[in-house]
């Protein structure tokens, strides 16, 4: 008998949901992936923005066999190759400074994935000030057994329940941080206000009153410049801004977690510090690799990054040559102005399309070249908006585009493509959007507006 494609994989890894699932991928190539059958796919999920300069980058590829003919490996050592991409990482941080000065100067700590980086940045922020660590209530940090008390997904709510039946409890981890301590919710209000809005007013509000009772037992506050993972959820444009000036006045440490938002997807390299809202360390991941290897880092103030002794944290492929010269070239090609421009006018104008050839009841958001769609207004029956999304999402697939199902009720479809992505391919993949909605939305019964 022959065994399944799956038979030697635990089922623990599998998402079913996923519109990835089924596929078994064989070739990629710029914004293309080709599975097994020859079936080509333009890939607008590009590893949740870890290919953002595409699948196969020559000059990644380039660097990936120079590397390896001159050192592959060395583990946690000091290497030439390492100093460069430390060096240009910091140089990110300085450059990104509004008005550069003594103080500015940054340390970088490189990790092997970005859950273990916001790992590192939660121990740097715990050393420097113990206490809890808040976060939005639609956070998604990694699920590692530490990330997963400051991720809320169902898989991290499943990860708890598992342990507390295996009598771990959970509550309490290391640091102290219960995972119902400081959840401050996030304001979802989306891209089009640029004044605050009453949903901004709350969560400020709700930031403050947590703070008032609880600052002296507060560390820090991880903070996604946009909800990622959980949804693809946009705040007005001062929210962040005023959310660092509470924190600031309680003394409170922020953690910008940008390792699905930073290094260009919203075309800027480093979100929080462009946007004004300076945090005390900043986390980077998933694109710093390539899409060819596994990089993080997490950057911050030289005084506050030496809070740790030496010994007490270390990884054996954290900076390992290879990584860093992927590293090194990711960062040389996505430090570029045009692209970053590119990055914006493109997404715009792709939701623009959007817009022009879908109802209304279907409302689409997003900075630069990250994009959501949201359903939720299709239905006010419980489920209906999660089923139209899989179909449409299902419907695409077959069509040869690759989109990202996301939210916590699953009723919003993010795309997230190649930062390199051309206007043509924009065009080709808007109209699938629309023709696909077409299709599904007469077979679900779904008003036109």
């Amino acid at each position: 008998m022959m065994e399944s494609a799956h038979s030697c994989r635990p089922v623990g890894t599998n998402r079913s949901y996923d519109p990835l699932d089924g596929i078994v991928f064989a070739k990629g190539d710029g914004l293309t992936l080709w599975d097994t059958d020859g079936k080509s796919y333009m890939d607008f999920i590009n590893g949740y923005s870890a290919t953002n300069l595409g699948h196969s980058h020559p000059e990644l590829v380039q660097a990936v066999v120079s590397q390896v003919n001159e050192l592959n490996f060395c583990t946690n050592a000091n290497t030439l190759i390492r100093q460069k991409l430390e060096r240009a990482i910091a140089d990110l941080w300085r450059q990104s400074k509004q008005s550069p000065a003594a103080d500015s100067f940054a340390k970088v700590w490189l990790c092997s994935s970005g859950a273990r980086a916001v790992e590192v940045a939660w121990k740097l922020a715990y050393a420097n000030r113990p206490g809890i660590l808040m976060r939005f209530d639609l956070a998604y940090h990694g699920r590692s057994l530490a990330t997963a008390h400051i991720s809320d997904t169902r898989a991290s709510d499943a990860l708890r329940t598992q342990l507390h039946v295996g009598r771990i409890q959970p509550q309490q981890n290391a640091m102290g941080n219960d995972p119902s301590a400081g959840v401050i919710p996030f304001p979802c209000c989306g891209t089009r206000s640029k004044e605050a809005c009453q949903r901004c007013e709350a969560s400020l509000a709700a930031t403050r009153r947590w703070l008032e009772s609880h600052s002296h037992q507060t560390s820090a506050m991880i903070v996604e410049p946009v909800i990622g993972s959980r949804g693809y959820y946009f705040a007005c444009g001062n929210f962040h801004r005023r959310l660092a000036d509470v924190l600031r006045e309680y003394q409170i440490q922020i953690i910008s977690d940008e390792i699905q938002m930073g290094l260009g997807r919203l075309g800027k390299m480093l979100v929080s510090h462009e946007d004004g809202w300076d945090a005390d360390f900043t986390v980077l991941g998933k694109s710093l690799g390539g899409g060819v290897v596994s990089m993080a880092a997490v950057m911050g103030q030289a005084n506050k990054m030496d809070a740790l002794v030496e010994g007490i944290e270390s990884e054996t492929f954290a900076a390992n040559p290879l990584g860093c010269r992927v590293a090194l070239e990711s960062l040389r090609l996505l430090n570029d102005e045009r692209l970053m421009r590119k990055v914006v006018v493109s997404g715009e104008s792709f939701r623009d399309r959007l817009r022009a050839d879908l109802p209304e009841c279907l409302e689409v958001d997003g900075l630069g070249l990250a994009t959501v769609i949201d359903l939720s207004g299709v239905s006010s029956e419980v489920g209906i908006a999660s089923k139209v999304s899989c179909s449409w999402v299902s419907q695409m697939k077959v069509c040869g585009m690759l989109t990202h199902l996301t939210g916590a009720r699953r009723d919003r479809i993010a795309f997230i493509p190649p930062l390199v992505i051309d206007g043509a391919s924009l065009e080709c993949a808007a109209k699938i959007v629309a023709d696909c909605w077409k299709i599904k939305k007469n077979l679900l019964g779904v008003p036109q507006a």
